[in-house]
């Protein structure tokens, strides 16, 4: 109700509008000043020519009405849209915070700045600012935050409604309420921001990308993400989440795109108890099934493995697929008839595409260990391990282990065709055979479908880059021989080279990660059970899934997940939590070892394999519960120590044993298990609500936060490396530096920036270089005349070279602030183009419209007097005006300025013009609104309520004329809204309602 009472005082109009009068007002222009409502007007003029062609008025004013509208739609990209608010909220927007064109509008909502009666106004979401605007009664408040700047994003419940609470760099908080869709606008903000964070990220780091050859400059630019085809951005920006999201939960490479969805029954031909209720998935090249009940079955079946598919019930909509393997699934669409059509369709096309692919499966299927193991021959797939032997090979738990995987895979499928039950995730946390554990590292990881579709690929990239230097390579070599060297296979030649091998290929691969410390240890342990190409493409699947940000130069994703589980300590282990706090002790210290290395480095080599295993078919979660069952395991002893070092002490001895065998009570009998299966137990039944659902929320609660740490950190680093400061504060130069990588946008960020960054960077911090906010259209060759200026400015002044970095920039800018002598010189500078020292006639008229341009903004009329003034006494020294005799030196130039007294104040003040301080994110000024705007709004209000009452009255009588029997008291309320109604219409709506007060 509040809501709606604050929308009614939504007064404002724009100051200058021009309307159509003909049956009533259309507008269809608005400006807030005079010279933006005559450059609409002059439009307006070249269309009289046009019309004068017509008969009637209503053909001239159909005929002006169309020609508007498409002069709308030829508009900027994010009014190409058909609903006609949205090109209003758009037009709106842009009028009202005026920001670069390559800034496009995502959405609008209603809501209301802080709850406050006189903040009710429409949120603007375009793809790097959150922009609010509310005007209530001439109270006007405008907030701009940059989604680069925020550093909480949070959700938060009120009493009668939903707020938005966002906290940026700057200390401020903004609360934004009365949200009617605040799941989807939060949903919203919270993906635009995290674009803004990876882009923040790449800007942070100005190093050479370590990967790349040495004297190589590569430049790349962020992926477009929004604007999908013709689909609008926040369309976009649901289709791109929806296969976010998909991807994810099938570990499926990052271009597969969701083409047709559809609930449905699946069942395997021939297996009991296997019906399960769930949604199937159709992409690029996959078949996916993902059952509606939790951990019940899970399918990834590629097209180009399956062999048929038939329809074997029309009147049940049912599809039987087969399966390479001889396996026959069933699907019962839950829908009507044409989805299950659709679907086929769907189906029938991606089958066509993939014919290429289903030919090279056969020789593929060579390399997977399953296929040998069903055909009773021995197993010769397999990396090192099958060459110099396996860490932990008991024969006898071997053979038990792969007696229980025939039977699964006989009966449910095997390598690229199996369907994962409650099983299939038993077996796995078990421990897996050594003799499978490679190809079913692959399965569940999914690298197995990219190995495949990308057959080839490893070979080629160490052709293309054999005998290429990087400071990848250099690193690499450093960590060979630290590589697991108590096994055997890396004491060897053979060893070590597998391993190079595999590290340069994804340094290749990956140019801008190159190398990352604890790579070397994750790939040493692949090898073990996989081939250089699998393990490759097993690592890619890490590093860009499973670990997000880990192996990252900031890595940014392990310093992330590091804050994630401290907060989970202090959730789940409260005491523990406040006793880690109490005594300053750094988890980190412990904790980023364990996820860097999977525990490889900190447990014995046969227990960190058995957390791979959980760790490739659950995800990021296991490394989570382990970390807090060992915390929650050894809490009495944590409990004693007050720092790092003791700290360690008590993990490393709990560390070395855990083989000791312990004894556990079940069902009151004892029973002998070992110090690790009771770790596992512990994180699996006391950590079970550790979800990754959690994890990726705790993720983006801390990432925003940590990306701005690291932000700051490195502009402060690139601060202190300043040979000169020029005199600035250590604030001004910081945003200084935060100006010189935003304006980075299309590019990876560098230490030099282009003549265009420049100039939007000038435009940053002072009014006078801002040439987009020109509203002066009397000079149509300003903007030139200005670009001109700013160029010199880049070319002679501040650039060294023809490159501009933040050392060159921080000492031009000391020219423009240091006081008027040294402005006006680099003034001088800027015009002298051959640098003698003198000033041609030319220069001097170039000089003069550089002034024109600085003081376009002055209103008074001393200017023009200034300039001709300026031009007068500079031709007068010269005793001719001829072009080659002509000169003007800088003394004289000098002297010209300082004598005029508008001339002598701008430039006396010319260095107060640039602000050095970030620009306020919230602004309120007040109005009075002019009162036909007041009375303009009410008399709307009036019509739509008379109008309302009208056929409310209507449509009761019709109710009376069916139900004669009413009571005498609602005829008599029917009378008294009668009379309301006819008072009310003697109004007239063309009547003009204006009043003299």
């Amino acid at each position: 109700m509040w809501a709606q009472l604050q929308n009614v005082f939504e007064t404002k109009q724009a100051p200058f509008r021009i309307v159509l009068s003909h049956s009533g007002w259309k507008q269809i222009a608005v400006g807030e000043s005079m010279k933006e409502i005559q450059q609409e007007w002059t439009v307006l003029e070249d269309l009289v020519t046009e019309v004068l062609g017509l008969e009637t008025f209503e053909e001239m004013q159909d005929y002006c009405l169309d020609k508007m509208a498409y002069f709308l739609e030829q508009g900027s990209q994010d009014e190409k849209s058909t609903d006609a608010k949205f090109r209003q909220a758009s037009r709106a927007w842009r009028q009202i915070f005026k920001l670069p064109e390559s800034e496009l509008f995502v959405n609008y909502y209603s809501c209301s700045y802080h709850g406050k009666l006189l903040n009710q106004g429409w949120l603007y979401i375009s793809t790097s600012h959150l922009c609010f605007h509310s005007s209530v009664l001439g109270t006007e408040t405008t907030v701009l935050i940059p989604f680069k700047d925020m550093t909480e994003l949070t959700k938060e419940k009120r009493v009668l409604n939903d707020a938005i609470k966002i906290c940026t760099k700057n200390k401020t908080e903004h609360l934004f309420v009365n949200l009617f869709s605040r799941d989807e606008t939060f949903e919203l903000i919270e993906y635009l921001t995290n674009l803004a964070m990876n882009k923040l990220l790449k800007s942070t780091s100005t190093q050479q990308a370590p990967g790349l050859a040495f004297g190589k400059e590569e430049l790349t630019s962020p992926a477009a993400i929004l604007g999908l085809g013709s689909n609008s951005l926040k369309e976009s920006f649901e289709i791109h989440r929806k296969n976010l999201k998909f991807q994810w939960l099938f570990n499926l490479d990052n271009s597969e795109q969701i083409k047709h969805t559809a609930t449905a029954i699946f069942s395997l031909s021939g297996s009991q108890n296997t019906n399960f209720h769930g949604t199937l998935y159709l992409s690029d090249s996959f078949l996916c099934f993902l059952s509606t009940a939790k951990h019940q079955c899970q399918l990834t079946l590629p097209f180009y493995a399956i062999m048929r598919v038939e329809r074997i019930n029309s009147q049940t909509s049912t599809v039987a697929i087969t399966a390479r393997h001889q396996l026959k699934l069933l699907f019962q669409f839950m829908t009507d008839r044409n989805t299950a059509d659709l679907f086929c369709d769907v189906l029938r096309d991606r089958l066509q595409t993939h014919v290429g692919a289903m030919k090279k499966l056969k020789p593929f299927l060579l390399s997977c260990p399953s296929e040998d193991l069903l055909a009773g021959r021995d197993i010769l797939q397999g990396g090192l391990g099958s060459k110099f032997g396996y860490i932990d090979n008991k024969r006898a738990v071997e053979k038990s282990k792969l007696r229980y995987w025939v039977s699964y895979y006989r009966e449910f499928g095997r390598n690229l065709t199996l369907v994962r039950l409650p099983t299939f995730i038993k077996l796995v946390r078990i421990g897996l055979p050594n003799n499978l554990r490679g190809e079913l590292w692959e399965v569940c990881s999914g690298s197995i479908y990219k190995r495949f579709m990308n057959s080839g690929y490893y070979e080629l990239l160490h052709e293309q880059n054999q005998g290429k230097t990087s400071l990848s390579i250099e690193e690499i070599e450093k960590d060979l021989n630290r590589s697991l060297p108590e096994y055997q296979a890396y004491q060897t030649p053979e060893g070590i080279q597998s391993l190079r091998r595999v590290l340069y290929c994804y340094s290749y691969h990956e140019p801008e990660i190159g190398y990352c410390q604890a790579m070397n240890i994750i790939v040493s342990v692949l090898l073990i059970f996989l081939t250089e190409e699998q393990a490759f493409w097993l690592l890619t699947v890490i590093c860009d899934q499973k670990l997000p940000g880990y192996y990252t130069v900031q890595m940014v994703g392990a310093v992330v997940d590091n804050h994630v589980f401290e907060t989970m300590v202090h959730r789940f282990m409260p005491l523990l939590g406040d006793h880690i706090k109490k005594h300053e002790i750094q988890l980190s210290v412990a904790c980023l070892p364990w996820f860097l290395t999977l525990y490889v480095n900190s447990f014995p080599l046969p227990f960190a394999l058995r957390i791979m295993d959980c760790f490739f078919l659950e995800g990021a979660r296991v490394l989570f519960q382990i970390g807090l069952a060992i915390l929650k395991i050894n809490g009495d002893q944590i409990l004693k120590v007050k720092d790092d070092g003791e700290l360690m002490n008590v993990l490393k001895q709990y560390f070395a044993n855990l083989g000791a065998a312990e004894t556990e009570t079940v069902n009151g009998n004892p029973r002998s298990t070992t110090k690790f299966n009771q770790l596992m137990l512990t994180a699996y039944r006391e950590f079970q609500n550790v979800t990754n659902d959690l994890i990726i929320d705790l993720r983006k609660q801390h990432q925003l936060s940590v990306v701005q740490t690291m932000d700051l950190y490195a502009k402060r680093s690139a601060v202190r490396n300043l040979r000169n400061m020029g005199g600035f504060t250590k604030e001004q130069l910081l945003y200084v530096c935060d100006l010189f990588y935003s304006v980075q946008e299309d590019r990876k960020s560098t230490d030099q920036i282009t003549e265009k960054e420049f100039g939007q960077l000038l435009g940053e911090l002072t009014p006078w270089a801002n040439v987009r906010k020109s509203d002066d259209i009397d000079n149509p060759v300003k903007p030139v005349i200005g670009q001109n200026f700013i160029s010199h400015l880049y070319q002679r002044v501040f650039s060294k070279n023809g490159s501009l970095d933040l050392q060159s920039l921080v000492l031009g800018l000391q020219q423009l602030t240091q006081g008027p002598l040294e402005t006006i010189t680099t003034v001088f500078k800027c015009h002298d183009s051959d640098a003698d020292g003198l000033l041609t006639k030319d220069e001097t008229i170039q000089v003069s419209e550089t002034f024109l341009f600085l003081f376009r903004d002055d209103t008074s009329d001393q200017k023009l007097g200034a300039i001709s003034s300026f031009l007068n006494r500079a031709f007068m020294v010269n005793t001719t005006v001829d072009s080659q005799d002509y000169h003007l030196s800088l003394e004289m130039f000098l002297e010209l300025i300082m004598a005029d007294d508008f001339l002598s104040t701008y430039f006396t003040g010319f260095g107060k013009m640039i602000s050095f301080e970030n620009k306020q994110e919230v602004k309120k000024t007040f109005r009075a609104p002019p009162i036909q705007d007041i009375t303009e709004s009410l008399w709307s209000s009036s019509v739509k309520l008379a109008k309302s009452f009208d056929i409310q009255k209507r449509e009761e009588s019709a109710e009376r004329a069916e139900s004669p029997e009413r009571g005498e008291r609602e005829e008599k309320e029917d009378k008294e809204e009668e009379e309301i109604s006819n008072v009310l219409d003697e109004f007239d709506p063309q009547v003009d309602m204006r009043f003299n007060l």
